[in-house]
């Protein structure tokens, strides 16, 4: 399976026990061996795939990306992205968010992963701090990840939380000056995305 074109639309797809969940549309930035880096606009569809259980944020109506967007790097292999955020109208920097999820895994439409609700933020300014741990843990109580998977999840946190508090951060901060191509249209789902089969 290839690598993406800048400017191409990528389905970023979570899959819970075997089945797909919600996905969303994403601008691919950059793809390669090392790195790949998807771009989430504002306005951007979210589609919610039948399924025994329901999204928080379908339970909440929330039904499109809020805010300046997001930009979300992932290396092969790793158990979460690196996701920056900007505030306001002069979208303005804000920090990096490590969003703790599956190890992304290429398709013909884009990539499928799942968010492991576990997450670190890294302001400009201030410390960084691990979220939403209460969450998580009653996530595993629900269900939503067995045992080996929450093990896993939390071994990943630990390994994070060791990289900020050594300061061996691998992403290149200049990324948090990346502006998106003002061409871009918002990206769409795709007609017939809800019969896209598992790989």
């Amino acid at each position: 399976m290839g690598y993406f074109r800048p400017g191409d639309v990528a389905l970023r797809r979570e899959v819970l026990h075997g089945e797909p969940w919600v996905v969303t549309p994403t601008r691919v930035v950059l793809d390669g061996p090392d790195l790949l880096v998807v771009h989430t606009a504002p306005g951007t569809e979210f589609g919610f795939h039948p399924h025994p259980r329901t999204h928080h944020w379908q339970e909440l109506g929330r039904t499109r990306w809020n805010g300046q967007g997001k930009l979300q790097l992932h290396r092969p292999g790793d158990a979460y992205s690196v996701d920056l955020y900007w505030q306001g109208e002069q979208r303005r920097f804000a920090g990096f968010y490590l969003n703790l999820q599956a190890p992304f895994r290429r398709t013909a439409h884009g990539f499928d992963t799942l968010d492991h609700a576990l997450d670190f933020w890294v302001p400009v300014d201030g410390d960084w701090q691990e979220l939403d741990r209460d969450e998580f843990e009653e996530m595993v109580a629900d269900g939503k990840y067995d045992a080996a998977e929450a093990e896993g999840i939390r071994r990943t946190a630990k390994e994070v939380e060791a990289m900020l508090t050594e300061g061996r951060t691998w992403w290149d901060p200049a990324w948090g000056s990346w502006e998106p191509d003002p061409g871009w249209p918002v990206p769409v789902l795709p007609a017939g995305w809800e019969d896209h089969p598992l790989p």
